[in-house]
């Protein structure tokens, strides 16, 4: 890492337990039958008409989350959360291995990736706390004996989807599963994720240590380079230099987190992405999503960059949830930017339990109404949730309803419905 970085003072953990204690309270407002649901806003598209159980990537920081509060507190209360969200997996996965409802913003869809293998491996690392570890287990290795199956072709000793973030957590899976199961099978299709991810690796140059987004070749990226996406692929290379033995895995994932380094802004986020000929798209911005970038400092042992974890704290909203990002709308508040999103908040629930000192205790949330003036297009509107309910109105209108606990929103206005 660069040796000019400046070591950050660490956050008072109060501050960094009340933002936990909320946190929790609001993910447990997005419980329905099934597991946790709500609206989900993305920079490839938006699902706000389906608010069901989605057994996506948000099960990985929901998992992990649950697994290390009931360490760092020893109260079984968060064990009980975590076998509750471990049981809305196991109902939720299909004889073939698949889990319903798996594609975060293209829900209610199956076969997700990263996300079935993302959910796959909140399971395993979690497996500690789970009152029934050889189900999950068993879970598990169906879940991923269907992804070989579906994206793995044999000729090429290479994978159908050519996405690097989501082959390096397909790999990190099974790196989990074979060392739980003692399934050394299991380490050739993980070395050959990896492998294949880190064929699209810029060596040298402005971008070196950036990893294309996507290959629409075997032999080439897109020129594409997204900070977030970059910081996916850190904790499976770094899994991989562990538990493979290579080296190599973990001087790219350093490589990687250079990169991430050079394009961080001085206010603590990131463009969201740049490209190989040197343009660049700023928004918007994410929030929530960037603790998945600070866990990614965490993997390597790298102190996290104090600017970037005061403008995920300070952006929680009165509800407890955090914000999707800034700038969907462009310079205007949009309902997309506040919209909290359980597949967006399960990585800040997951770093702020991991950032939780031991032994601890949660003090009592402290959470209310959140109500913000947004905008959609030129219309002035206001964007309310509390523990029952997330609306989008204007003074005339109601241009988005959901009620929480049901599996989809009552009212979805064309203006929101977009992308």
């Amino acid at each position: 890492m660069n040796p000019t970085l400046t070591h950050p003072t660490p956050k008072p953990q109060e501050q960094i337990a009340q933002a936990l204690a909320n946190l929790e309270a609001w993910l447990e407002t997005m419980r329905q039958p099934g597991g946790y649901g709500g609206p989900v806003c993305h920079w490839w598209q938006h699902r706000l008409r389906y608010t069901g159980p989605g057994h996506d990537w948000r099960y990985e920081g929901i998992l992990v989350g649950y697994f290390q509060l009931w360490q760092k507190t020893g109260d079984r209360y968060y064990r009980e959360k975590l076998n509750r969200a471990a049981f809305d997996l196991l109902e939720g996965q299909l004889p073939d291995g698949r889990y319903l409802a798996s594609r975060f913003e293209l829900n209610p869809g199956t076969l997700g990736t990263p996300h079935e293998a993302a959910a796959t491996l909140g399971l395993l690392l979690a497996l500690p706390g789970l009152d029934d570890p050889e189900r999950a287990l068993a879970a598990a290795g169906r879940n991923l004996d269907n992804l070989i199956a579906q994206l793995y072709l044999p000729e090429e000793k290479a994978y159908r989807d050519r996405v690097p973030n989501k082959l390096a957590t397909l790999a990190q899976a099974l790196l989990a599963y074979a060392e739980a199961t003692q399934q050394e099978q299991y380490l050739p299709y993980a070395t050959r994720a990896l492998e294949q991810a880190l064929r699209y690796q810029v060596q040298e140059g402005p971008l070196a240590g950036a990893i294309h987004q996507y290959a629409p070749t075997s032999d080439r990226g897109d020129g594409r380079f997204f900070p977030y996406y970059q910081s996916r692929c850190i904790p499976p290379l770094v899994e991989g230099a562990r538990v493979l033995g290579e080296p190599r895995y973990g001087q790219a994932a350093r490589q990687t987190l250079g990169f991430i380094e050079r394009t961080r802004q001085t206010d603590g986020g990131w463009p969201m992405v740049l490209y190989a000929k040197g343009k660049s798209i700023e928004r918007p911005r994410w929030i929530a999503a960037n603790a998945d970038v600070l866990l990614a400092y965490r993997a390597l042992g790298e102190p996290l960059p104090e600017a970037a974890l005061d403008r995920l704290l300070q952006a929680q909203l009165k509800s407890g949830g955090f914000p999707t990002a800034y700038g969907f709308g462009n310079d205007k508040l949009s309902p997309h930017d506040l919209i909290p999103v359980a597949g967006w908040n399960d990585k800040v629930f997951r770093l702020l339990a991991e950032l939780l000192p031991k032994p601890a205790a949660l003090p009592a949330p402290q959470v209310g109404l959140t109500e913000v003036e947004v905008w959609v297009g030129n219309t002035p509107a206001w964007l309310c949730e509390n523990t029952q309910a997330l609306i989008v109105q204007t003074r005339g209108e109601v241009l988005y309803a959901w009620r929480k606990g049901e599996p989809w929103a009552r009212i979805v206005d064309p203006r929101l419905d977009v992308r």
